[in-house]
């Protein structure tokens, strides 16, 4: 399992090398997505070291939306860092080195890049998403692993009839 600093340097790389601009609305949307992806297909996160918040614009990392905030809407330049124990001036960027994590990151990339950061927070805010079962307006509510696995369980489920149906 992957720390949610190598889960964003994975996504930051995707994003460079098929030169998206990836912004920290959509980073987030993405981190959630690849976390229900993961709780559904490997049956466990993709990475714990976070919870992911029900906010007003929709699942948010408060880690990696506050170490992203200074891009506002533009696109993410730099790698997520972390502290290498109680030093401060050693600072690592956190790569992530299991396969099916990478495998989890790459679908997840391959299923949404081409979709806005607009438009995934209103698939996010559908009615019966964890989010929209979360939510309450000045309430930063954490979303339950349980709840995101139970959701992209049935996502997993439809997609797979939809396969076989075509």
């Amino acid at each position: 399992m992957g720390t949610t600093s190598s889960v964003v340097n994975e996504f930051i790389k995707l994003a460079k090398k098929t030169d998206y601009e990836l912004t920290n609305m959509k980073l987030i949307k993405l981190m959630y997505i690849s976390q229900g992806l993961s709780l559904s297909l490997l049956d466990r996160p993709l990475f714990e070291n976070d919870t992911i918040e029900a906010w007003k614009f929709g699942p948010v990392i408060p880690s990696v939306y506050h170490e992203f905030k200074h891009f506002k809407s533009g696109p993410i330049t730099k790698n997520s860092v972390m502290l290498e124990g109680d030093n401060w001036q050693q600072l690592s960027e956190p790569t992530l080195k299991n396969k099916d994590d990478k495998k989890i990151v790459l679908l997840t990339w391959q299923l949404y890049q081409d979709i806005s950061a607009k438009d995934l927070v209103d698939l996010t805010h559908m009615a019966g998403t964890p989010w929209s079962l979360t939510y309450r307006p000045d309430h930063n509510r954490v979303i339950n692993n349980d709840l995101i696995k139970r959701y992209y369980d049935k996502f997993i489920t439809n997609l797979d009839k939809q396969l076989k149906s075509a």
